[in-house]
């Protein structure tokens, strides 16, 4: 089973609340969901949230479009991703953050195609080198490999202190171990163009602006400008983001 893992939120320190934030009239959890269910390849769609009462309305729009809710740690987002990930017996994992709700379901199928044809452990459009803009983030990966991220990454409190402040480093960051571990086989998916200047990531509530203004311009579902009839939406694109550079 090939399952897209959504990683969702009420808690932002910079934004509180921004998943179920309205963005051009839907919450902008929904339209990263509607994006996940377009991913080629993958099977099912579950958004992984902190077992809280804030996460109620997370829930409660999740039985509302049809996608699977599983309740986890709030901080250890790699031991909710492992579970997650057991609870629904995935073989293929494939991460969104639910901040990013413009990325592009194709860019996504591509990673999980490349995991797939070249049977590695881990693949994304992030490392060793970003060419889609922040909010195109995607990373894929097997239960094999997630769960060797998880058992190494298990604190200790015999541990040094940079030890154990790496450790928990991994675990906030689920794909980190992956990116660094020796062994583990990976590739990285790029386009020619690169376009990693740009920020689609909803980060603070002026994101939100700025992105319903893109949306009200571009109507198709993909932003990518590999095909030269995206050039022009492109451009436009560009002048739309000045301030919206990657953090």
């Amino acid at each position: 089973m090939i399952g897209a893992v959504i990683q969702a939120r009420m808690t932002s320190t910079r934004f509180p609340g921004k998943s179920m934030a309205l963005l051009a009239g839907k919450p902008v959890l929904e339209r990263v969901i509607e994006r996940a269910k377009l991913i080629p390849f993958v099977q099912m769609v579950i958004v992984a949230v902190p077992s809280d009462k804030a996460s109620d309305p997370m829930g409660e729009l999740c039985e509302r479009l049809g996608v699977q809710t599983f309740y986890g740690p709030e901080d250890d987002v790699l031991r909710r991703y492992y579970l997650a990930a057991m609870t629904f017996d995935l073989e293929t994992i494939v991460r969104i953050t639910a901040d990013c709700p413009m990325f592009d379901p194709v860019v996504a199928g591509e990673v999980v195609a490349l995991l797939k044809a070249k049977n590695l452990d881990y693949c994304s459009n992030v490392f060793p080198k970003r060419t889609y803009p922040k909010g195109f983030d995607v990373e894929a990966m097997t239960f094999d490999c997630l769960e060797a991220a998880h058992i190494e990454s298990e604190d200790n409190p015999d541990y040094s202190a940079s030890k154990r402040k790496a450790l928990a480093h991994n675990r906030e960051h689920v794909g980190v171990w992956a990116q660094k571990r020796k062994g583990v086989r990976r590739a990285n998916v790029q386009q020619r163009t690169d376009q990693s200047a740009i920020n689609l990531c909803i980060d603070v509530p002026a994101d939100l602006e700025r992105l319903e203004q893109l949306i009200a311009k571009m109507k198709l579902p993909g932003l990518g400008i590999d095909d030269p009839t995206n050039m022009q939406r492109t451009k436009q694109l560009l002048e739309m983001t000045t301030d919206g550079k990657p953090n």
